[in-house]
């Protein structure tokens, strides 16, 4: 009675077991189903999202467009209203003008020099303002000759050194402007 007992419970377990397992297969196939449908909707809704930013970007890009001719129709506008004679000379100048062995300028020194009255504000060296006794007369002296990157290189190691100099004058150099 007891074997007989048994092999019912046996039969059940096992009914039950494969049930559970059925179960479960449902579980993951409604799982993956589940699964399956977010991934749609999500390539969905991204493919929504790039429709609406390529039309902003669309939209951005014809209005830059749109600014971009506004302002050359302004700009149309200014130059003949104002004439393109009235442009500076020095923004285009012509070949012709440039002589072989001179330095690139941007400004003209003559006009600059013409317009400055005080003769104290022409002379912009070391040597024309403290002169030759100063505290840097020295260092001044060597530093003329360093062009370039290695300028900031010999200021430093100029600066390391101890004060050898005289006296140092405590007079003010200030100039009014008028």
């Amino acid at each position: 009675a007891a074997a007989a007992a048994a092999a019912p419970k046996e039969e059940a377990a096992a009914v039950s077991s494969s049930e559970g397992t059925k179960k479960k297969k449902k579980q993951k196939k409604a799982g993956a189903a589940k699964e399956e449908k977010n991934k749609k909707k999500r390539a969905r809704d991204d493919d929504d999202g790039d429709d609406d930013e390529a039309e902003e970007d669309a939209s951005a890009e014809a209005a830059e467009a749109a600014r971009r001719a506004e302002a050359a129709r302004a700009a149309e506008q200014w130059l003949e209203k104002n004439g393109a004679a009235s442009a500076s000379p020095s923004t285009k100048r012509a070949k012709a003008d440039r002589q072989p062995g001179k330095p690139f300028s941007r400004v003209d020194d003559a006009d600059w020099l013409a317009a400055i009255d005080n003769a104290k504000l022409k002379d912009n060296s070391y040597a024309g303002t403290y002169g030759d006794a100063g505290y840097g007369a020295k260092a001044s002296e060597k530093l003329l000759k360093v062009r370039g990157k290695d300028f900031r290189h010999e200021k430093t190691k100029k600066k390391r050194g101890s004060y050898r100099g005289g006296t140092i004058d405590l007079g003010s150099n200030s100039i009014k402007f008028e």
